[in-house]
């Protein structure tokens, strides 16, 4: 099985969305509480390749309007409603929002699959002076038995390598080696998604992982084979396990 190195034209999750909903974790309170402490204005915030609203929920507690974006139908078909969340089908590169109009914009688990440069350009178009950009993901998941985590390890780093995208190595760098478009830091290293999963959640979370948007076929076949290697692994007479996803990014402020 060859990987795809040309997205697909709506993403590389369209074909999942429903999939991707079900099993995609939500981010933490306590990374918007710091998000809405960064931010000069919280009057409008753009969630950039929003997937089906996985930050953009939770953006909305702290601002007055969020602008929720995809390329994939749908993922927006799927996204979870919200009052003050207004989704819409567009690409990050050519959002179609107004000039000057967005006060904080938030790229959560997606800068990776951007045309980077095309995005910055777009992104300093439509952010106000002292804007915040806060470019967002997380690293392999951490945190469980050992058995399992060690079974984790090796199916990220090695059964997988030759299937993830070559995009996926911007996530293993932590988005250091792309561009951002104004003076940068890393993001805190405090924040987590922590996560209490059965083995059926944890299987439909790396149902979602891009190394397995191949051929149908072959994908089902890999991921049948998982799913027999952590029934044999998964500790008996435990229905949930703790794990979580470590947080990672970068972000900064745009001056002009």
């Amino acid at each position: 099985m060859k990987p795809l190195h040309k997205p697909p034209k709506n993403g590389w999750f369209e074909a999942i969305a429903k999939t991707y909903v079900q099993n995609r974790p939500m981010y933490p309170e306590s990374f918007f509480e710091w998000i809405n402490q960064k931010s000069h204005r919280n009057n409008r915030c753009w969630d950039v390749a929003c997937g089906s609203g996985q930050a953009s929920v939770g953006l909305a507690k702290y601002f007055e309007e969020v602008q929720a974006t995809d390329l994939s139908p749908a993922q927006i078909a799927s996204a979870r409603s919200h009052p003050k969340v207004h989704y819409s089908v567009s690409s990050a590169e050519d959002s179609g929002l107004p000039s000057k109009s967005i006060d904080v914009i938030v790229v959560a688990a997606a800068i990776h699959w951007l045309n980077v440069s095309k995005f910055n350009t777009e992104a300093l178009r439509v952010i106000q002076p002292q804007g915040l950009i806060v470019w967002v993901g997380y690293e392999p998941l951490q945190g469980a038995p050992n058995e399992i985590q060690n079974w984790l390890n090796e199916i990220y780093t090695n059964g997988l390598r030759t299937l993830w995208p070559p995009q996926r190595q911007h996530v293993d760098n932590q988005y250091k080696d792309l561009p951002f478009p104004g003076l940068s830091q890393k993001i805190p290293s405090e924040f987590s998604i922590p996560l209490k999963w059965t083995k059926e959640e944890l299987m439909g979370f790396i149902r979602t992982w891009s190394a397995f948007r191949q051929s149908k076929e072959n994908g089902s076949k890999l991921l049948k084979t998982l799913d027999t290697e952590l029934k044999a692994i998964w500790p008996k007479e435990q229905l949930k396990i703790d794990l979580y996803l470590p947080l990672m990014g970068i972000w900064g402020y745009i001056e002009k």
